[in-house]
This record gives structure tokens, sequence and C-alpha cells, in this order.
């Protein structure tokens, strides 16, 4: 796992620990695709966030050519994209992971 990708897939999965302790009753998957996409082509490493009972999801997706920034995508399963954000590696934290998640699953937030 290059280094980029094995400190977003830190970050990632302590913002979801700090998200699930303040939304307990929102269930997500995290999923590294660390070959999937070279075997499509794509020469970039990506980490996705999916909620399941929203059909959402956050993807991170970091590029060879530029792997001090983070392109982040927020849609659904079947590929549609909402929304998009870039930005540097260094500024993604586990803070801002979990506001990225509040905003994005914010349907079932309403309850906690």
């Amino acid at each position: 796992m290059k280094p980029s990708l094995k400190k977003l897939s830190e970050v990632i999965a302590q913002g979801n620990d700090l998200f699930y302790e303040k939304s307990s009753s929102i269930d997500t998957v995290i999923g590294i695709m660390d070959k999937s996409l070279r075997h499509q082509g794509m020469n970039a490493d990506a980490i996705s966030i999916d909620c399941i009972p929203l059909n959402k999801k956050i993807v991170f997706l970091i590029h060879d050519i530029k792997p001090q920034q983070v392109d982040i995508a927020f849609g659904n399963k079947t590929g549609d994209i909402d929304a998009t954000l870039q930005l540097k590696l260094t500024d993604l934290t586990s803070v801002k992971i979990v506001e990225l998640m509040q905003n994005y699953f914010n349907e079932l937030n309403t309850n906690d």
C-alpha cells in the first residue's frame, strides 16, 4: 500500500469511528480500492465510505500524478455523482471526515 493511501485510510478509519460514536444508528462500510481502479486503467487508489441505507457514498481518490491531493466525490452506489471537492491530503483530518459524513449522510442524523 502506498504511503499516501495508508495515511488516508488511517484518517478515514479514525473519522468513521468518531462518526459512529455520534451517530451509532448509521451504519457505514469502508472499502479500499488499491488494485481495482488500476485494473480498469486508472492510475489512482481510492477509499469509499458507503451508507447503504441511504444509497450514498463518499469516495476519496488519490491520483498517482498528484499524491498530495485528495479528490472527494459524493454520490451513490451506481456511480452518480452529486458533488466533488478537492483537498490537500494534509488538510484531511478525522474531524473533517466526520464533518463530511454528517453533512452528506444527514438524512439519518436527525434523530441522533
